[in-house]
């Protein structure tokens, strides 16, 4: 009888880590994590992952509707880089993910805003104010192939972090705060430009999207300058 509880014990606790596993694979994206391990090797890649998995399963958005890390040139060599852009029959909608922990605290007027996470205080520039910039070098780049259509920036919060923002108004979207993208999507018009210029909002926006490496650590390279 010893050795029989013993070989159930055995056998329960396998089991138990199988289950674990099985779980662990279909919850907090861990199948993704092992399909795709070089999308979760930090923070801010992670955050992105998660808001791409999302808009793909539970709002059905086709792939090449969605445009990953979109390096905008914006003269003098420079570019703004867009972590999502979504492009519907509403308009262009520009994401920037902020995967941020602890807790934050910001006023949508203010350029500088605070995040605590383990006993330290960062601070951190406003990302309505980052994103709005964003949407306006989209604007110009897309003018310059002669397409207008609306464009509209979306900060999300959703991946983690306490956020805490004053002073928001109606425009200022931020998922997981003050508004779902569901509303933000039903509320609007179609738009006719869209549907208009669709194959060339394509063709000039796809090139820019994930660039090879050169690119992005250009692109890096001018933020750390901008901030000496």
């Amino acid at each position: 009888m010893p050795q029989f509880l013993y070989l159930f014990s055995v056998i329960a606790t396998i089991f138990l880590f199988v289950l674990a596993g099985i779980i662990w694979l279909f919850q907090n994206n861990g199948l993704d994590k092992l399909k795709h391990p070089e999308e979760w090797k930090t923070a801010g890649s992670s955050g992105e992952r998660i808001v791409y998995n999302m808009l793909i399963k539970k709002f059905h958005i086709p792939e090449n509707q969605i445009l990953r890390n979109v390096y905008i040139p914006t003269g003098n060599s420079k570019t703004s880089e867009i972590d999502l852009l979504i492009i519907s029959k509403k308009g262009l909608f520009v994401v920037e993910c902020k995967n941020y922990g602890g807790y934050i605290y910001g006023d949508a007027k203010l350029p500088k805003w605070i995040q605590y996470i383990g006993g330290q205080k960062n601070f951190f520039y406003n990302p309505l104010f980052q994103n709005k910039n964003h949407a306006k070098c989209l604007s110009a780049f897309l003018a310059q192939h002669n397409i207008s259509v609306p464009i509209i920036p979306i900060i999300s919060t959703i991946t983690r972090g306490n956020w805490k923002i004053r002073n928001l108004r109606p425009n200022d979207y931020v998922l997981g705060l003050n508004c779902h993208l569901k509303d933000i999507y039903e509320n609007l018009p179609d738009s006719p430009a869209v549907t208009k210029h669709y194959k060339s909002i394509l063709a000039s926006l796809t090139p820019l999207s994930r660039p090879d490496e050169s690119v992005r650590q250009k692109h890096v390279a001018q933020i750390l300058l901008s901030r000496k």
